[in-house]
């Protein structure tokens, strides 16, 4: 086993210092990771960008997003991201269908809600003075669905066309997709349809969201992992660099064997690919609604995501049983709250203030923020208050003397999570305001230095990911036999000394809030 690596992640800060040189300003508001972290060498590394590849898009895996579109963004990002995973695994192009304005329930075509670039006319939006935006005229060529909110990027989708398969329509597709039910209740492999295209036929498997999640689970999950024959090894390096990885990062990751590593490493292969990219106009107005927080955005901050609501009663429940237990109280009626305190999730956060401390004396040590990223504003607020007061209208959190929390400008808009509020009531370009906060909150959770959560909820995993980067530091083991060993003759001969003192993968602090027990699900689960 690996020793603790020698070289821990760099501090973050939400602009990245390394990319604001020759980088554009709006850049740094469109990934999930600093700019300077992605590889945009990838497009034209990939063997079908290198030639002309005349059958790159004879086998697509198509995706239909529609079906998660009432879910939050964790949950249909993760789609997303699963999605891609098996298309990658399966040697695929992935291309996107979004549903046409007809089969959707949202009016403006999209359930990420709708910009001021969505509107025909903005001038008459911006002097419209009604509640219901859809009564005006929305331009017909901008984009639907899940590519409003992100750029499906050409290294995955190949630049295919969206095969015709002569007359089929949306609901033909759909009728395909709905199909593969009894495939995957079967144990059978995911059905394709074969189109005669323009330029020969077409393999074509359709998939939405809760079918890449059965036939993950059920089938592809194990053969992901698998490493035993030359065969799967050879079908890991394949998918590493179908992912953007190097001829040598590839190498590194065919030769995992322990399933926690092979998902971590994905995941940092997934965080640098920029697979996850915002449009243009989601990065202009995250920007625009982070200036108006009290956030240091050129400055390490630390962030905490306190989700209770809806998680209180389902996956959150047994959390917080386990913790009242802890505390002494035997029975559920006599638990003095039916949510885990704030005070738990701060003293994880402590010891790392301290530490960054050690040796300093009180005027050169610096206030530390917090970002609070909750659904909860009120009550976590309160919580603070009960806190005791700090210099200079910070708070005192165990031995860290100087402490400022930071909430969401508008912390209150009442609805921290996309997939809350209904579908139709709510205007499109409220939603579309509620879309902006959301990723903004996303944004400060990944690119926080030291971030303590949980991983029941898709939002605490998709932050995992994106908190994940390889290790450039790493050298693979050099498992080749020679004499010298065998009779002890080498200069490294101990065994403990041949272990490389790095990890292949580095993740920036992460702090589990509860549940830490359980094993981090595979990216995109």
């Amino acid at each position: 086993e690996p020793t603790t690596p020698k070289s821990p992640p760099p501090l973050r800060s939400f602009i990245d210092p390394v990319w604001s040189d020759w980088g554009t300003l709006n850049s740094q508001f469109q990934t999930l990771v600093p700019p300077s972290e992605i590889d945009y060498t990838i497009q034209s590394r990939l063997p079908w960008n290198q030639k002309a590849d005349g059958n790159k898009c004879d086998d697509i895996l198509l995706f239909m997003p529609q079906m998660f579109a009432r879910n939050g963004h964790g949950s249909q990002l993760n789609s997303y991201l699963l999605a891609a995973m098996v298309a990658t695994f399966l040697g695929k192009a992935m291309v996107i269908l979004e549903a046409p304005q007809k089969y959707t329930k949202y009016p403006n075509g999209s359930q990420f809600g709708c910009p001021i670039d969505a509107f025909q006319n903005p001038e008459e939006f911006l002097n419209f003075k009604g509640n219901d935006h859809s009564k005006l005229e929305m331009r017909e060529d901008f984009p639907k669905g899940l590519k409003r909110l992100i750029i499906h990027p050409s290294w995955i989708s190949r630049d295919c066309l969206m095969p015709t398969c002569k007359t089929f329509d949306y609901n033909s597709w759909d009728a395909v997709r709905k199909g593969q039910r009894d495939y995957f209740l079967t144990g059978l492999p995911p059905k394709e349809i074969i189109c005669q295209e323009k330029k020969g036929d077409v393999k074509v498997t359709v998939l939405g969201g809760e079918e890449v999640r059965q036939f993950f689970d059920r089938q592809f999950k194990k053969k992901m992992i698998e490493r035993s024959a030359k065969h799967a090894r050879e079908m890991a390096y394949n998918w590493a660099f179908r992912l953007g990885g190097t001829h040598y990062q590839s190498e590194v990751f065919s030769k995992m064997t322990k399933e926690s590593d092979i998902w971590d490493y994905l995941s940092s292969l997934l965080s640098r690919s920029g697979l996850v990219t915002f449009q243009p106009w989601i990065a202009r107005d995250v920007r625009e609604f982070i200036k108006t927080s009290k956030m240091p955005l050129d400055s390490p901050h630390d962030a905490i995501h306190v989700r209770r609501g809806d998680k209180l009663a389902t996956e959150a429940r047994e959390e917080v049983v386990n913790y009242w237990h802890s505390q002494g109280y035997e029975r559920q009626v006599d638990f003095p709250l039916n949510y885990i305190p704030f005070t738990h999730y701060l003293r994880l956060w402590e010891t790392d203030c301290q530490n960054v401390w050690k040796g300093l004396s009180k005027s050169e040590r610096t206030v530390r923020t917090i970002y609070l990223a909750t659904d909860d504003p009120n009550t976590v607020k309160k919580e603070i208050s009960n806190l005791p007061r700090g210099q200079g209208g910070t708070v005192i959190v165990g031995g860290c003397e100087r402490v400022k929390f930071v909430f969401s400008p508008i912390a209150d808009h009442g609805s921290f999570h996309l997939g809350e509020g209904g579908v139709v009531k709510v205007d499109c370009v409220e939603r579309y305001k509620r879309n902006i906060h959301s990723i903004a909150d996303l944004m400060i959770l990944t690119k926080s230095n030291t971030f303590i959560g949980e991983f029941n909820s898709n939002w605490g995993r998709i932050v995992r990911i994106f908190r994940t980067q390889l290790n450039d530091m790493y050298v693979m083991p050099d498992n080749s036999f020679s004499w010298a060993d065998l009779f002890g003759l080498s200069k490294n001969a101990k065994k403990e000394e041949l272990v490389t003192a790095e990890t292949p993968v580095l993740v920036h602090d992460t702090r589990v809030a509860f549940a830490e027990d359980k094993s981090i699900p595979p990216p995109g689960w």
